[in-house]
């Protein structure tokens, strides 16, 4: 159940709240549409012209899917599940970026079959397996190389992702090997370098940090020959659930 208010939630949440939940019985989940169109006009306006790929994990309910396609959001999934969802919350293939370890041959084959935007790798076995789904498509398959920066961000250990023991991403030291691995392919296309440090993240310094690992290796790739257009610069918003500084979008882009 998604709800557009008209005053603002800080003063009518808990009265709305209250009201429904005599109505529908609980457990009941509220969902402020007019809190989450001014979050992401907000992180927009200050990205300017860069796309923003909302996370289905974050929430997958279909109602909050269809405002943030409205809005022009893509989506960032993790399964062939969310790109389910995703479809069927308004938001087009071409805007949907698949990430996440351990995608299936069936996964995979949904994804390029739907045509999203792009496949973000996360190991060099991987690289193997896309390879192998795009051929036997016919399709040349868009994938980012997920970046493993070896950066420990200022979060809970079980939701940092950027830790050179961490089992996300390729390790940094691996990225040349990595991409020359793909010119054995004419399936794929090595299209650009995606990172997510972790999640609940306040301190901007550590996507600082991370983003110029990034950028570093966009140089050393470009000469070497690749022709990378595009970055996906992750890392979990964080949410003020106690006394913690609500997150700054404008800083946010600033570091971008």
């Amino acid at each position: 159940l998604v709800i557009s208010e008209k005053d603002p939630w800080a003063m009518r949440g808990y009265q709305l709240y209250g009201e429904i939940a005599a109505q529908v019985g609980t457990p009941v989940h509220v969902y402020s549409a007019n809190r989450i169109r001014q979050n992401f006009t907000r992180l927009q306006t200050a990205l300017g012209k860069a796309r923003l790929c909302y996370a289905v994990k974050a929430n997958s309910n279909l109602a909050v899917l269809r405002i943030l396609s409205e809005l022009g959001a893509g989506a960032d999934i993790v399964s062939g599940g969310e790109l389910a969802r995703a479809i069927a919350g308004g938001i087009p293939a071409e805007r949907i970026v698949f990430s996440g370890v351990g995608k299936t041959e069936a996964e995979l084959h949904a994804a390029l079959k739907a045509g999203v935007h792009q496949i973000n790798v996360e190991s060099i076995a991987e690289i193997d397996h896309v390879a192998g789904v795009a051929k036997a498509l016919g399709v040349v398959a868009a994938i980012a190389f997920r970046l493993n920066p070896d950066i420990a961000a200022d979060t809970h250990h079980k939701i940092a992702t950027g830790r050179k023991g961490d089992k996300f991403g390729i390790d940094h030291e691996q990225m040349l090997e990595a991409a020359e691995r793909t010119r054995r392919y004419p399936s794929l296309k090595l299209c650009g370098l995606a990172v997510h440090i972790g999640s609940q993240l306040f301190d901007l310094g550590i996507y600082r940090a991370a983003f110029t690992v990034v950028a570093g290796y966009v140089a050393e790739l470009r000469a070497a020959g690749f022709d990378l257009t595009r970055l996906d610069l992750g890392g979990g918003m964080g949410v003020p659930y106690h006394d913690e500084t609500p997150f700054d979008a404008e800083g946010f882009a600033d570091v971008v």
